[in-house]
């Protein structure tokens, strides 16, 4: 009924007798204020029960049990109207507007109305006053005013409490959270390795008589945050082009690239359950949180010096922990509160690492669990976004000895080979030597007993009970004469988490984890049932879901489990290049300038592979990234194909192409190659003048040096092995002042004016002169030769054909003798127009065909002058060869800042010395990975779509790559130098 409908008054009825306590009309006394007014039974207090003589919730007489209080008028006083609370929450409504039903009335029957009703003894008189009683002398106290409703708690979700830095409490014990770094593995010395998997085992053997939590996680790389750091260093990107991609465009294609392939980061923490909290200090945080506050300052100044203890263990070698931020923390939450679910915004909003009970309400709040006692997965909802995943956890089973780092990886690392994220979770006991002895011992009993069973009965006991027993005497052997690491054991449940849009990709991904484990591993991989007892177990806090498939290991192969490591090369500031291929798939960026400007290191590149590695395609994809960042970009390429990137719309008004076949006379002159230093160079004072004159001095011998190997590669080679020849060269160089104005005609003038000699040798030179292309090193080069105003200069000689170095000069055609000295300065030209600017403005220089550089002193010298000089002139050097040994036969690798090595697979030689520049071991199996790189499938007609190469940064970090630049709408088809055998402009047809 509602409030504003007339009330209706009940049949009259014969009140009982009064009982004590009560009025003579049968009321207790009043506490309203009112005279004559009965309080509301509905304002009883909680738990009072059912009054003596009518059972508890007996309807009222002349009362329907159910009707509401509104329509029952108490001593002609009509009650206040009631809010209407159908609409209302159950837990929104004041105690005095739950319907009479859900309260326990007084057995006593209402009076009929307009009966008179005596006052209670302690209403006040009519004036409203209170008078003193008669003899006493003092007031009554007013009265008491009713409790309000007691708030409720927060409905937490979490076995967690409160967190506090990288502490999380729960009401029975304390977890310190620490970030473990990723760690090398691949293409590491097994020696390293075994090192480092010991250094583990003892940290780990140090935390005995702990219960640990390792988690492995994963982080969707932040695109939004590199593509901003990218447009930050990039202080001058190129103009837009109508028609064309901009800058803009280039940035949001890359991150869309990004998103695309799910490329995830790998985090790994580690809690060391260290402390188990005593009654007091339970019962004094229930204290302050009744008063606002979290834990006692005493307990957090005993917990400090136990943590401070574990910081000194586990940030040694080897793990190298550091307590976990609270950003990174938080994000451990989320992650596993909603396995594989993107976080809210909220993540590391605030930064102070505090939450409180009330605050634990945010990670659970928007994920919606549905699940089933036997259902295969979990089903997540995000109720604030919609999001759905279901969720597959799989446990570690039954494991076959494993040879780590020999033969297999580590074995909790190995999952992030699939192409997916998952998540990983490890509850682990270390037991230390006292621990482990009884357990052995305890199970060595056991087996003695079976043996025993099998004599009384005077059967043979199976012979796997004597193999265990003596492998059980042997492991008892170790720990009481080994050391505390060959005694440690860790028994644990190892967890994967796999995580679908829909309950059938969910479980496809299952399949295909258990599978790879067991066929790569010989692990066994189980889908127990209880999967959301299981999911919860990824939460920091909550207990085991169950103890089955326990794993009892020693500590060393816990250690070997290596979930941190690391598939990472390259840096985080650089243009997108493509992604590793190894056990991983993380983004690899590269910026060819880092070396020098973080590093100050060298910044030379070097790219080695043999033909149809993908060399020129590496080379062109990273000229035309630095290019659209408004790099002075210079690219030698001698066979042509790279000069395609300047007909790009995007680059097209900024670039340059500078044929060398059809070029003026004296575009080659060596005298102006090398360029003069500038006193602006080099510091001031004393000090800064003599390097001056050094850095002078040397340019001028570096002249010198070029001038005479170019006349011994214009000469015939049976002239210029003569003794005689270089004589009388040197003599004429040495003659002639070694400036930049300088040209080989002085020095042609110079050998005829010294002896019949010389006259010959002047005369086989201008003999050469009189060849087309030899009047490129005869002359003064042009004005605008070295103009810098182009972002991008491609430097080629269209339809020169190189010679063949295994085959002696002699039979050496015109064409191919010429081809020498032409790459041999074209090489210098590409140089020298990077010396020609401002020192600090980037620069990238491409060089192909390097190995025509090996032979020649003036090249040696101009490889080791590249790398010496790029870091003072902030050039990056990208130097492209087919055989390792031309770069190693200059000594300069240890001046090398990055290293491509692509597919070399017919040479096993070639391979080791490839491997030596990356710096990897040799003989041990790598050079087959070096022969697998870009494998194309024998069962496919198709072209393979993509190429590899193992890159060593600057860190020297060594993993497999996979180059991808195919964000870059149309770049792969302008770098494609496959022939197709199909004529142009037939359509595909012939």
């Amino acid at each position: 009924m509602r409030a504003d409908t007339p009330p209706v008054a009940p049949p009259p009825v014969t009140p009982p007798p009064s009982a004590p306590g009560r009025t003579a009309g049968g009321h207790r006394p009043d506490q309203s204020g009112y005279p004559g007014t009965q309080p509301d039974p509905r304002q009883a207090a909680p738990g009072r029960g059912a009054q003596p003589g009518r059972p508890r919730n007996a309807p009222v007489s002349g009362v329907p049990r159910n009707a509401p209080v509104s329509g029952v008028p108490v001593s002609g006083v009509p009650m206040r109207p009631q809010p209407d609370l159908r609409n209302r929450p159950v837990s929104a409504m004041p105690v005095s507007s739950v319907p009479v039903s859900t309260v326990p009335l007084s057995s006593r029957p209402l009076p009929p109305r307009g009966t008179p009703q005596a006052p209670p003894r302690s209403a006040p008189p009519a004036g409203g006053q209170r008078q003193p009683a008669k003899g006493r002398g003092k007031q009554v106290k007013p009265p008491a005013q009713p409790k309000a409703a007691k708030d409720r708690d927060a409905a937490q979700e979490l076995a967690i409490t409160e967190i506090a830095g990288h502490l999380t409490f729960t009401p029975h014990a304390v977890t310190a959270w620490y970030m473990l770094p990723e760690v090398r593995w691949a293409f590491r010395p097994d020696a390293d390795r075994e090192a480092l998997l010991s250094a583990i085992s003892e940290q780990y053997a140090g935390l005995a008589g702990f219960r640990l939590h390792l988690r492995r996680t994963t982080r969707p790389f932040p695109a939004d945050q590199w593509a901003a750091q990218l447009d930050q260093l990039t202080h001058r990107p190129l103009p837009p082009v109508p028609g064309a991609p901009g800058w803009g465009d280039h940035l949001v294609a890359a991150q869309r690239h990004l998103r695309e392939i799910n490329h995830s980061e790998g985090q790994t923490y580690l809690g060391v359950t260290f402390a188990r909290r005593a009654l007091g200090d339970s019962f004094s945080e229930k204290l302050l949180r009744a008063f606002g506050k979290g834990t006692a300052d005493s307990e957090r100044r005993k917990l400090g010096k136990q943590v401070e203890q574990f910081d000194e263990v586990l940030a040694a070698f080897g793990m190298r922990g550091q307590r976990a931020a609270a950003a990174e923390l938080e994000w451990l939450l989320y992650r596993s509160v909603a396995l594989g679910m993107s976080p809210p915004n909220m993540v590391g909003s605030v930064g102070h690492g505090r939450w409180d009970s009330g605050d634990l309400l945010a990670l659970t709040e928007h994920i919606e669990r549905y699940r089933t006692p036997y259902g295969s997965t979990v089903k997540l909802v995000n109720r604030m976004t919609g999001e759905e995943r279901h969720v597959a956890v799989l446990t570690v089973g039954r494991m076959e000895p494993l040879d780590i780092p020999e033969r297999h990886e580590p074995w909790l690392h190995f999952h992030e080979r699939l192409p997916w994220p998952m998540e990983l979770s490890s509850r682990v006991d270390i037991l230390g030597p006292g621990d482990s002895f009884r357990n052995l011992e305890h199970r060595l009993r056991m087996i003695r007993s079976q043996q025993l069973d099998y004599l009384e009965h005077g059967m043979d006991a199976p012979p796997e009970l004597e193999r265990l027993a003596s492998r059980a005497l042997v492991m008892g052997d170790e720990m009481t004469t080994g050391l505390p690491v060959d005694s440690a054991r860790a028994h644990g449940w190892h967890r994967i988490a796999v995580s679908g849009a829909d309950r059938e990709e969910c479980l496809e991904r299952a399949r295909s984890v258990v599978a790879t484990y067991s066929r790569e591993l010989r692990v066994s991989l189980q889908h127990p049932k209880q999967q959301d007892q299981l999911a919860r177990e990824f939460i920091p806090g909550e207990p085991v879901a169950n103890t089955g498939y326990l794993r009892r290991m020693p500590v060393r192969l816990l250690a070997a489990a290596l979930p941190q490591a690391a598939s990472v090369v390259g840096d985080r500031r650089g243009d997108l290049l493509g992604r590793t291929a190894g056990t991983c798939r993380r983004p690899v960026f590269l910026d060819p300038h880092f070396p020098m400007e973080v590093r100050e290191r060298s910044g030379l590149s070097v790219m080695v592979a043999e033909p149809g590695g993908g060399k020129s395609t590496l080379l062109g994809a990273m000229g035309y990234l630095n290019a659209r960042r408004g790099v002075q970009v210079t690219l030698l390429d001698p066979s042509g194909p790279l000069a395609r990137l300047a007909s790009m719309p995007e680059l097209k008004p900024y670039s340059r192409v500078l044929n060398l076949t059809g070029g003026e006379q004296g575009t080659l002159a060596p005298y102006s190659l090398i360029p003069t230093p500038q006193r602006t160079e080099f510091g001031p004072g004393a000090d800064g003048d003599r390097e001056y004159e050094i850095s002078v001095s040397n340019a001028r011998a570096e002249r010198r040096m070029l001038v005479q190997d170019i006349c011994s590669m214009l000469m015939p080679p049976q002239v210029a092995r003569e003794a005689s020849t270089a004589t009388l060269l040197r003599h004429a160089v040495r003659t002639v002042p070694a400036e930049e104005t300088a040209t080989l005609d002085d020095v042609v003038r110079c050998l005829a004016g010294i002896d019949d000699t010389g006259r010959e040798l002047a005369n086989l030179l201008l003999d050469t002169a009189e060849m087309p292309l030899a009047l490129l090193f005869f002359g003064s080069p042009p004005g605008d030769l070295l103009s810098t105003d182009s972002a991008l200069t491609v430097i080629t000689m269209s339809g020169l054909r190189l010679p063949d170095l295994k085959i002696e000069r002699e039979y050496w055609s015109a064409e191919e003798a010429l081809a020498l000295p032409m790459l041999h300065t074209a090489h210098r030209l590409a140089v020298r127009r990077c010396y020609s600017g401002d020192m600090h403005q980037r620069k990238l220089v491409g060089l192909d065909e390097a190995h025509f550089m090996e032979g020649w002193r003036s090249g040696r010298s101009f490889l080791v002058r590249l790398a010496r000089d790029s870091r003072k002139w902030n050039l990056a050097a990208l130097v492209a060869s087919q055989n390792p040994k031309d770069i190693l036969g200059l000594d300069v690798q240890n001046l090398v800042s990055t290293v491509f090595v692509g597919r070399i697979a017919q040479d096993p030689e070639i391979a080791s010395e490839a491997l030596r520049l990356l710096r990897v071991p040799t003989d041990v199996g790598y050079e087959a990975v070096l022969a697998s790189l870009s494998a194309p499938d024998a069962n496919s007609a198709g072209r393979l779509g993509y190429r590899e190469f193992v890159l060593r940064d600057v860190d020297s970090r060594v993993q497999r790559v996979r180059v991808d630049v195919s964000y870059v709408q149309g770049l792969l088809e302008t770098l494609d130098t496959t022939p197709t055998g199909q004529a142009a402009g037939q359509g595909g047809k012939r």
